[in-house]
């Protein structure tokens, strides 16, 4: 009789704990997805690589460290400001491309650091 009391007590014990540590790790991947608005996609009116060019200059100007470029992705990584920012350019037409600027920080997405980037990149096409 006193096995199955004992079952049943550390049964109760041990399941608040399961639950806490499930409705954590479910919150952990709901915020993941509300934070993905921070990714800025922009189309621009310039070649493919006129915007690679012009992004590579203005990722090495704004990070403090060397930049991670891959050419024939045309992806860039950098750190700004203590975030590690993401940028990708894409041809989107003969003279048009895409511009996709991500960041994150602390292992979280940082919308005011991509929304930075984005307009500083922006911002250097627009004098070229």
């Amino acid at each position: 009789m006193r096995t199955p009391l004992s079952i049943a007590l550390l049964a109760f014990t041990l399941l608040p704990g399961c639950v806490v540590a499930a409705g954590a790790l479910g919150g952990v991947l709901i915020s993941q997805k509300a934070l993905e608005d921070s990714v800025y996609i922009v189309q621009v009116r310039t070649g493919v690589a006129t915007t690679w060019s012009s992004v590579k200059t203005t990722m090495s100007h704004m990070s403090l460290k060397p930049t991670d470029c891959d050419n024939e992705a045309r992806t860039v990584k950098a750190e700004i400001d203590g975030a590690q920012v993401v940028v990708t350019v894409q041809a989107y037409d003969l003279d048009q491309s895409t511009v996709k600027v991500s960041a994150t920080k602390y292992g979280l997405a940082n919308g005011e650091t991509s929304k930075m980037v984005k307009d500083k990149i922006l911002s250097d096409l627009e004098r070229k």
